[in-house]
C-alpha cells in the first residue's frame, strides 16, 4: 500500500525546512511518524557543529510534537533528517 505523506504547513520553526506525517508499516505494527527536515548547512556560523545545532532543535522537540499532534493526532515516533 502506498500512502502520500501529509505535509504540516501550519507547524513552523526556524530550524525546520519541512515537516510531514507518514505511516510506517513495519513488523512491529503500524506507526505514525513525524518527519522533520532541518535547515542545517555546514555554513551555519551560529552553531559550532551539527551536535550543537541538533541539541538546540531537540530542546524544542516537545513543543513541535505538541503542535503537530494538535493538527494530526497521536504521533508514535519522530525522525529528524538533514539535507
Amino acid at each position: 500500500m502506498l500512502t502520500v505523506p501529509e505535509q504540516l504547513q501550519s507547524v513552523s520553526h526556524p530550524m525546520v525546512s519541512s515537516m510531514y506525517l507518514k505511516k510506517d508499516y513495519g513488523s512491529a505494527g503500524n506507526e505514525d511518524v513525524l518527519v522533520i527536515e532541518t535547515n542545517y548547512s555546514q555554513s551555519e556560523e551560529e552553531y559550532d557543529s551539527f551536535d550543537s545545532y541538533l541539541m538546540t532543535l531537540l530542546g524544542d522537540l516537545n513543543d513541535l510534537k505538541k503542535q503537530a499532534e494538535e493538527k494530526v493526532g497521536h504521533i508514535d515516533r519522530i525522525d529528524i533528517r538533514t539535507h
